[in-house]
């Protein structure tokens, strides 16, 4: 070892410093260049898992029926009736300036809609609202009342609100998706009404206005909250700024790299900033502590510098490595945004290494040392708060096991009360205005959340429009309506009842199915005429072998929606013949819920092969497997009762909170690598096990109290966030790395003393 010292110590000159500050600086700039061009992005689809067979199935549905999900939804609503002429004049206009909003497909309005009939002499068509004089309107409200189809799509339940549905044009980019929202907004500005507005269109572009404020509020945040840290721990300009420096410079370089490769910031990868700036703290503070320690040692600068890089080089090593591994095992998820997380912040935690031990001991050479007098003074109550803490360790052995026993325990109970779930909007907080449209939405309009099943033909001699197909589609849709929820079901039967409905004079009588394949056949001619060819092809397909049935209905979570989706297979396996035709769900919605039940399954995995890749360094590291036990149950320890807490407090399984294991475990197991690094250290001295422990909580301790509440700070400023993700993983990466910390505190001593001890009595 003072072999080595004396080796980092010819190398540590100030002129080596200014070269190295000199070659970073150079790097730097170009760092500049590239983050003014950062973007934000926030494609749902991104988030769905590749070579996935049901994303494969909703992909082909999606090319034969079209987009289920670029759309805006506008509510409005008026009292004691929509059916007021002026207000339905308003809605009408509005309506018709929306359909010259530029990447806007297409405008469905009650007010502009039509009622076909089919005569001898062709299709004509009725509208549904006469608005040339509200003489009309009672007639007209009474007739679509009559209309299932219409009432359900257009209207709620008592009559007080009215829906215009816009379809985007497919594939817009976000500077297009920006343009249509800029015309729609102003067309509505303008209307005179107060309009509700929901969809994925409105939603996404919602969502990156929160991520850009969010980006740059946390960010700030936890700069201010470590920088009162950091002078409550060090009380110098330097032992301030050098830490800041280092992990400012990383958030730098990682952002700049990561716009350079074209990739944008994600809800995920938006967190980049912060959780680096936190994490990456963790090598300043062990080295900044060792470096003090040295100096009070009599150690002149450089000297003390060798010694500080000498014996932490390799456990800081180890705790990023293991940190990196933390995030690193998110790349196997399968779903892009989610690997390119765990990608980009492992190179975050490499880079904050490589400038820990290159900017820092530069910076660390050229200021003034410390006044030793104050340190001291601050050293001797750090030093009596960690012994206290150890002796209290010590003489309470058993009462600690036993604790440690009975909370592990509980929480293994509790955590089997965690379910699996999901809801559309849950990210957002119920005050924030999207949320709120997306709640009217629900509550009057039977929901947002879409319905798509895909309905084939499996007999060759038949098409969707023969009447027994037609009279099987039936069934199931009922069903759907009845037990699943499902409103506003469009599909080829809706659009066979609407074509007998049209051929025979609008008579409510005819709103059913014909019996008769020849009167099925020859309507379902008129088709593409009664619908456009557009709507005729968003429900049927071109070889009329295949269909869609579409509606909305109400968002009741991934956990509920799983049981109906089982109860609606079950219905069809015994309630139809696949041997004539197959219906299989799809969509959007359904891929959400089924992407979040794998992707949780797929974190919890993440955070095993993190288990197996840590024990397996620790095992290389000492050489002794009684090691691995030692260094992995304090952190294990946290993991359950963090999931018993979920348990108790009825917060789900998701995307959002199983990555909270993986990250917590990676970063909470760097104190006790630590902590044993700087055991193995003083046990190689000759030390004895007792002094050595001593020693290394003396030196040690004050780091893993310092950083455990400086991280617990970053972590926690994510609670102010309006986003639910955010929120739950800064409160519970927070919470458990609390726990991680009183685990190290007293649990690592008794385990250290009960392993050890028997292997120096063997």
């Amino acid at each position: 070892m003072e072999e080595r010292i004396a080796s980092i110590e010819r190398r540590l000159t100030k002129r080596t410093a200014r070269f190295v500050l000199l070659a970073l600086a150079l790097l730097t700039i170009p760092a500049l260049v590239a983050v003014l061009h950062v973007r934000l992005d926030h494609d749902f689809e991104k988030f769905f898992p590749q070579n996935d067979p049901e994303l494969d199935h909703y992909l082909d549905f999606r090319e034969r029926f079209g987009t289920d999900n670029d759309y805006v939804l506008l509510g409005i609503g008026h009292q004691p009736s929509v059916f007021d002429h002026d207000f339905l004049v308003k809605v009408d206009s509005m309506a018709a300036r929306l359909q010259r909003v530029p990447f806007i497909a297409s405008v469905a309005s009650p007010t502009r809609l039509p009622e076909p009939r089919i005569t001898p002499l062709g299709v004509f068509t009725v509208p549904w609202i006469r608005l040339e004089s509200d003489s009309t309107l009672m007639a007209d409200s009474a007739r679509v009342w009559q209309d299932q189809r219409v009432r359900e799509l257009f209207f709620n339940a008592d009559g007080t609100a009215l829906m215009v549905l816009l379809t985007a044009e497919p594939g817009l980019s976000k500077a297009r998706t920006d343009s249509l929202l800029h015309g729609i907004d102003a067309v509505l500005d303008n209307s005179g009404l107060e309009v509700a507005r929901a969809g994925r269109v409105h939603g996404q572009a919602h969502y990156i206005g929160l991520m850009q404020q969010e980006l740059v509020t946390f960010f700030l945040s936890s700069v201010v909250l470590l920088t009162v840290f950091l002078f409550i721990a060090f009380r110098t300009g330097w032992g301030v700024g050098t830490p800041i420096a280092v992990v400012g410079l990383t958030v730098l370089w990682q952002v700049a790299l990561m716009t350079a490769m074209g990739k944008p910031l994600s809800i995920l990868t938006m967190l980049l900033p912060t959780i680096l700036f936190v994490v990456g703290m963790s090598d300043s503070v062990h080295i900044i502590e060792r470096y003090i320690e040295a100096l009070r040692e009599g150690h002149r600068k450089e000297r003390a510098l060798a010694i500080t890089l000498a014996e932490t080089g390799l456990a800081t090593f180890i705790t990023m490595f293991t940190t990196a591994i933390g995030y690193a095992t998110l790349v196997t998820s399968g779903i892009r945004p989610m690997s390119e997380f765990g990608l980009y912040t492992s190179l975050g935690v490499f880079l904050a290494y490589a400038l820990s031990f290159t900017l820092l001991p530069a910076i660390l050479l050229l200021v003034p040392t410390p006044v030793r007098a104050e340190q001291v003074v601050r050293a001797s109550l750090w030093d009596r708060r960690v012994h206290d803490f150890l002796r209290f360790t010590l003489r309470n052995r058993r009462r600690i096991l036993v604790a440690c026993i009975l909370i592990t325990g509980a929480s293994g109970v509790l955590l089997t009360r965690i379910k699996v779930n999901n809801f559309l909007l849950e990210d957002l907080p119920q005050d924030d205005p999207h949320r709120a449209a997306f709640n009217w939405f629900e509550r009057d309009f039977g929901g947002v959340r879409g319905f798509e099943l895909d309905v084939a033909v499996a007999d060759t001699s038949k098409s969707i429009w023969d009447a027994d197909v037609l009279q099987q589609i039936e069934r199931v849709q009922r069903f759907a309506e009845q037990a699943y929820g499902v409103k506003a079901i469009v599909g080829p039967v809706s659009m066979m009842k609407a074509l007998n409905k049209a051929a025979n004079g609008g008579s409510v009588a005819f709103d059913v199915l014909p019996e008769d394949d020849a009167i099925c056949r020859k309507l379902a001619r008129r088709a593409e005429l009664f619908a456009g060819r557009d709507g005729l092809k968003s429900v049927v397909s071109a070889d009329g072998r295949s269909a869609r049935l579409t509606g909305r209905m109400v968002d009741e979570g991934g956990h509920v929606h799983k049981g109906k989706n089982a109860v609606l297979d079950a219905f069809i396996a015994g309630h139809t013949d696949a041997s004539i035709v197959r219906f299989r769900q799809t969509g959007m919605a359904y891929l959400i819920d089924r992407n979040n039940e794998r992707l949780s399954r797929q974190m919890m995995f993440s955070l095993g092969l993190s288990f197996l890749l840590i024990a397996g360094i620790m095992t290389w590291l000492f050489r002794e497997p009684r090691m691995v036990v030692i260094a992995l149950v304090p952190n294990v320890v946290p993991m359950f009762f963090i999931a018993g807490l979920m348990g108790a407090l009825g917060i789900d399984l998701k995307v959002s909170t199983a990555i909270i294991f993986s990250n917590a475990f990676g970063i909470a197991v760097d104190d006790t690598i630590h902590l044993l690094g700087k055991l193995r250290i003083e046990l190689n001295k000759g030390k004895s096990l007792a002094y050595a422990m001593k020693r290394t909580y003396l030196s040690g301790g004050k780091a893993v109290i310092v950083m455990s509440i400086m991280l617990c700070a970053g972590f926690v400023t994510l609670i102010a966030s309006d986003f639910g993700s955010v929120y739950y993983m800064g409160l519970l990466i927070s919470i458990t790395l609390a726990v991680a910390l009183l685990s190290e505190l007293f649990l690592l001593p008794v385990l250290i003393m009960f392993f050890m001890k028997r292997r120096a009595k063997a």
